[in-house]
């Protein structure tokens, strides 16, 4: 078994990074009884043209093991803050430490391009979710009604150490 190794992902990635979002995402469209023809700016109905315009203006990285690509996240920086955003393991592929792996490259980069913290955001209603990034080091700053989305979204923070 060959170890798992991460790449930047380019435009012709596009697919192949919706793939992983969507299919990643599904269930939790069930939870929320979110639709694409109701929400289709929702992360979890990404394109390949929205993944397209993502990896031209930020950074997405794709997870690959056994060549397979399982996961992807993004991130970007703004001044000082990192932001890291669709992290998503298929679901077959999780509690594996896929997503930690990720996260950890992802917050060592940002951290090392003089970030001094970093946000990611969350629905509130994802309890594990909330729970992997508590653990992780990030607390909860704000929580908020975002329009165009049925649910209260967390932001939270991680401070460079």
């Amino acid at each position: 078994m060959k170890q798992p190794e991460i790449r930047k992902a380019a435009v012709k990635d596009g697919i192949t990074v919706s793939k992983i979002i969507t299919e990643s995402f599904k269930r939790r469209t069930e939870l929320l009884q979110v639709s694409e023809t109701e929400y289709p700016n929702h992360v979890a109905f990404e394109t390949e043209r929205m993944a397209i315009t993502r990896i031209n203006n930020s950074t997405v990285k794709i997870l690959f093991v056994n060549d397979e690509p399982i996961g992807t996240i993004g991130t970007r920086q703004e001044g000082e803050i990192g932001i890291i955003d669709r992290l998503a393991i298929l679901p077959s592929y999780r509690g594996e430490n896929y997503g930690r792996l990720l996260l950890e490259h992802s917050e060592n980069e940002l951290f090392n391009n003089d970030c001094t913290e970093i946000h990611i955001s969350l629905v509130a209603s994802y309890q594990n979710l909330r729970r992997f990034y508590v653990e992780h080091g990030y607390t909860c700053i704000s929580s908020t009604t975002l329009s165009g989305l049925p649910c209260e979204v967390l932001s939270l923070r991680k401070y460079k150490r």
